[in-house]
């Protein structure tokens, strides 16, 4: 068996035959999520974390089962909107438990496992890229209907990962019509 140098004329391969590798990563096996939203902007403080949770509630609500996933690794807002202070614990198998609202909405986000929530992240892009996908399959979410994504701001490493590693449906850009935002 040869390897493929790109050239299907020098090894009589049809190319069109070959698939792609999936770089998706894999969904906890205790989990089924039907659609993912990534909220995204070119900039921060635009209010991608207040859109982020606006629908969450909205779609809870509906009916709906809920998760949100803060991928802000080092400006995470999401358990501030929601009032959640409580650590995530994990399960037997080492997987974590998302919190979960009074709305039922189920929510993961690094400042729910840092002993103190307040402390910064002050990590290196693969480290955070790596935590992002660690949040998609280690934890126990059961089944949700609508997983939102709450993006850090640009197309860093983290927006990469999450476009490259998550199945997304649909992204919500936020934007703001100002000359400068933070």
């Amino acid at each position: 068996m040869s390897s493929c140098n790109g050239n299907c004329s020098s090894c009589g391969s049809d190319c069109a035959d070959r698939k792609a590798e999936s770089l998706l990563a894999e969904l906890n096996p205790q989990a089924t999520v039907k659609k993912v939203i990534a909220v995204v902007s070119g900039k921060g403080g635009v209010g991608k974390s207040t859109v982020t949770s606006m629908l969450a509630v909205a779609m809870a609500r509906q009916g709906k089962r809920v998760g949100v996933l803060d991928a802000d690794i080092t400006g995470p807002a999401i358990p501030k909107m929601f009032g959640a202070h409580e650590q995530v614990v994990g399960d037997e198998n080492g997987n974590m438990i998302p919190f979960e609202t009074p709305e039922g909405i189920k929510l993961i986000s690094v400042n729910l496992l840092m002993d103190d929530e307040e402390a910064p992240v002050i990590w290196r892009g693969p480290v955070i890229a790596g935590v992002v996908k660690q949040f998609w399959n280690e934890t126990v979410w059961g089944d949700i209907d609508y997983m939102f994504v709450d993006m850090p701001p640009g197309t860093g490493d983290v927006p990469l990962t999450v476009f490259q590693s998550l199945p997304v449906d649909g992204i919500v850009i936020v934007t703001s019509p100002q000359e400068l935002v933070n």
